[in-house]
């Protein structure tokens, strides 16, 4: 790349980036929101967080996830995996609700993990948070899920609305995927069952 495209500065007039469209201050080479050089809209985003709520976007949690499932493979340590959504309630409620819903339930979530543990967001709709719990047994994994049921669903009162929980527990055997876990979890929430994945 010639030296002078390192210095060249973009048109006065724009005021917004094209790749995710944060505003971006004048004559600034890169968007200080995802990263992504203005001349170059194309790129991918660089931004790990989501600006909804604050916490790992899920670009971010799921190669997380996938680095502990090797970490607990690796080292035989257990690891518990938490997802939270709100209770299927059958009312219906529009793109707003849900995401007024997932910043209550983020703001909860965020209160009641150790430091040691990676909550981020899966998906906005519906609402769905995931929380990586390293070095952590089925007992720690079910008392860790209860706090944050607690929390969530003590956030969720102004809203009428309350949340499900499922876990699951890994431990060390065989290789299990983040696709995988993901799956279980689902499963756990719709079931009320801990779901228990990677014996041997």
């Amino acid at each position: 790349m010639p030296l002078g495209g390192l210095f060249r500065r973009r048109p006065q007039g724009s005021e917004t980036c094209p790749a995710c469209g944060g505003l971006v201050p004048s004559r600034a080479n890169y968007c200080p929101n995802c990263g992504i050089r203005i001349d170059e809209p194309e790129a991918q985003p660089l931004h790990i967080v989501d600006r909804a709520t604050g916490l790992f976007n899920e670009r971010f949690i799921r190669p997380v996830l996938e680095d502990e499932l090797h970490r607990a493979h690796r080292y035989g340590r257990p690891l518990g995996i938490v997802l939270i959504e709100p209770h299927a309630d059958g009312r219906l409620v529009g793109p707003e609700a849900d995401e007024e819903t997932l910043k209550m339930m983020a703001a909860a979530i965020a209160g009641t993990l150790r430091d040691v543990d990676t909550p981020g967001v899966l998906t906005h709709r519906p609402p769905s948070l995931l929380a990586v719990l390293p070095d952590t047994d089925v007992a720690g994994t079910a008392h860790a899920a209860a706090r944050v049921l607690e929390a969530v669903n003590s956030a969720l009162v102004p809203a009428g609305r309350r949340a499900v929980a499922g876990i699951v527990c890994i431990q060390h055997g065989q290789r299990v995927r983040a696709p995988a876990v993901i799956e279980a979890a689902g499963r756990s929430l719709r079931s009320g069952r801990p779901e228990f994945l990677g014996r041997t």
